[in-house]
């Protein structure tokens, strides 16, 4: 009797424990709301950035060209910062990516307000722009998991992944208003002012300590490289996050060029970005609430084949006001598969290469972003629509082959240690 009782308050521990939120504890409310801001920021800054080259240009080319300045650069600092985040301080790391993207934005602001910017000026600052979030990815998934303990680590994931895509429908909607109405500075200048929250957010949190080995930076990124390729599911499921970002997410970068095919300006372009975060974010809070058990490779593989299959039919939408109930539909499958693929990952990664680990999946964000070129790439050879289509059209081959012969990764569990 006595161990029936034992073993119910310890499944009863269990569910309390599971229950715990990122938000109970004060370093991580810190960093919520210094994050907010600095998720906003970004967000609001790469909206005015693609309406201010296609204002200039007008080519989805150009469009993709941006990303990829600004991709190429994040993924190459992506390699190596999640050596820096486990060698330096993180949250030092941190603050100073946020300070010098407030200056970019500031500076390409003024450029813009003064009518002296041309296309070089952008694809410039966006190069630079890459390299301050090249730095401040891997630093951010290093070190957000230091401020609460283990049974508050997928509250923590999800309030973390929330947090870009409530930015993606918030600041799209107000920002493109406010541009329409007060112009492309106006939102330079209001992201500028996020980073520098995010950069005072940094003085109040506490360190994160780093690595006590010190090698070289080529074998510590060996050590994370390493333990991916060690671990089959790992491998996996970072391939499926790459080729997710290139082939489908790319689509986000075209929305200037994809709107105009409705007649629409700033404002659509602002709702079309708010639809896919409003699909996002809800895709997200949904991942953050269920408990899947054994059915969580289901789940991922799940999401990231709605995704596919539902940008097919945004790609040849008839219309604006069906595309976008389409792409928060199909965003709510991405948020799925991103939010559960990132707990997974986190739940089986050792704390003192994490920031390596971590820092290696963070390049599936940059992939995101050079997607645009992959996708503007194809819209100028085939035409926007066509282009749109081929990405997800190899997705889903590729998650219908992964589903078939990657057992490990169909029978994936919540719980690692239940894992077969």
């Amino acid at each position: 009797m006595s161990s029936s009782k034992s073993e119910a308050a310890a499944n009863a521990d269990s569910k309390i424990e599971r229950r715990t939120s990122a938000l109970s504890f004060k370093p991580f409310r810190i960093y919520f709301g210094g994050t907010v801001l600095a998720m906003n920021a970004l967000r609001l800054g790469a909206v005015a950035q693609g309406l201010l080259m296609w204002e200039l240009t007008g080519s989805p080319l150009s469009l993709g060209g941006v990303a990829a300045a600004t991709a190429i650069p994040m993924m190459l600092v992506n390699i190596f910062g999640g050596v820096f985040a486990d060698r330096y301080e993180a949250k030092f790391l941190l603050g100073g990516s946020a300070f010098i993207g407030a200056l970019l934005f500031v500076l390409l602001g003024v450029l813009d307000f003064t009518d002296t910017v041309r296309p070089w000026h952008i694809f410039s600052i966006a190069i630079f722009a890459g390299f301050v979030s090249g730095a401040d990815q891997p630093s951010r998934q290093a070190y957000f998991p230091s401020l609460v303990p283990k049974s508050a680590m997928k509250s923590a994931v999800t309030i973390n992944g929330s947090l870009m895509a409530s930015a993606s429908v918030v600041a799209p909607t107000v920002g493109g208003l406010l541009m329409a109405e007060f112009g492309t500075p106006f939102g330079f200048f209001i992201a500028a002012l996020g980073w520098f929250a995010m950069f005072a957010a940094t003085v109040l949190l506490p360190r994160r300590g780093t690595s006590i080995v010190q090698r070289s930076v080529l074998r510590d990124l060996g050590t994370g490289i390493g333990y991916i390729k060690n671990h089959r599911v790992l491998l996996v499921l970072l391939i499926l996050a790459f080729s997710n970002m290139l082939m489908v997410f790319g689509w986000i970068g075209m929305l200037p060029a994809y709107v105009e095919l409705f007649g629409g300006g700033k404002r659509e372009v602002g709702f079309m970005f708010s639809s896919a975060g409003i699909g996002a974010l809800s895709g997200i809070i949904v991942a953050g609430r269920l408990s899947p058990g054994r059915r969580l490779g289901w789940m991922i593989l799940g999401g990231a084949a709605s995704f596919s299959t539902i940008m097919l039919i945004v790609s040849n939408s008839p219309s604006l006001a069906l595309a976008m109930p389409l792409a928060a539909l199909a965003h709510f499958g991405n948020g799925l598969f991103n939010i559960s693929s990132i707990v997974t990952v986190q739940l089986r990664v050792p704390e003192d290469i994490r920031g390596r680990v971590m820092g290696v999946f963070a390049i599936s964000q940059s992939v995101g972003i050079l997607g645009g070129l992959w996708t503007g790439s194809l819209a100028t050879v085939i035409g926007l629509r066509a282009g749109m289509m081929v990405g997800p059209a190899i997705m889903l081959v590729m998650i219908s082959v992964i589903f078939l012969t990657q057992r490990k990764v169909r029978n994936l569990h919540e719980d690692p240690t239940q894992d077969r």
